[in-house]
């Protein structure tokens, strides 16, 4: 199976909702052992612009709650940090186990998405010589990321939709 690194990027950034409570924010295809295959991730600058908004205006009246640090809503944290939380998570997960995640970075999606099986290649004359096989991929996991207010049924779909456009 050939696999186009551009075509899987836009699928993912096709999955992406410019408002972070109506789907999922980040999307991810890792290796089942926690390796990057592509990413896309929609980067909201009117809701940073927002919340520089509200620090300013938290900032003249209430001083206790800059110091707490922890609110009701997610944390706010740069791409690449999101992104190695996210593949860290993802490697641990097992595809026996149910597909939904609540953390801390909010409802998590996990799908595994099986390759069909490779037809044998022949070996003939190469017995003989060293080689290092490579383990076999026989999959890859589709993560999809949106904010706790994201009803698990549009990540579901979300993710739906990612297999038929990959498969197509």
């Amino acid at each position: 199976m050939l696999i186009s690194p551009s075509k899987i990027h836009s699928i993912l950034t096709s999955l992406l909702s410019p408002s972070s409570s109506s789907g999922p924010h980040t999307a991810l295809l890792i290796y089942p052992n926690g390796h990057l295959v592509s990413s896309a991730s929609m980067e909201d600058s009117s809701s940073q612009q927002d919340q520089d908004q509200d620090q300013d205006q938290d900032d003249v009246g209430n001083d206790e709650d800059e110091e707490d640090g922890q609110g009701d809503e997610e944390p706010y944290l740069e791409t690449q940090e999101r992104r190695r939380l996210l593949l860290g998570l993802a490697s641990q997960w097992n595809e026996n186990e149910g597909g939904k995640m609540e953390c801390e970075l909010g409802k998590l999606h996990f799908t595994y998405l099986p390759l069909p099986p490779s037809d044998p290649v022949s070996s003939i004359g190469r017995e003989s010589l060293p080689s290092v096989k490579p383990l076999p991929i026989d999959g890859f996991v589709l993560v999809l990321n949106g904010t706790k207010e994201v009803d698990w049924k549009v990540l579901v779909g979300k993710s739906q939709e990612f297999q038929d456009k990959w498969r197509s």
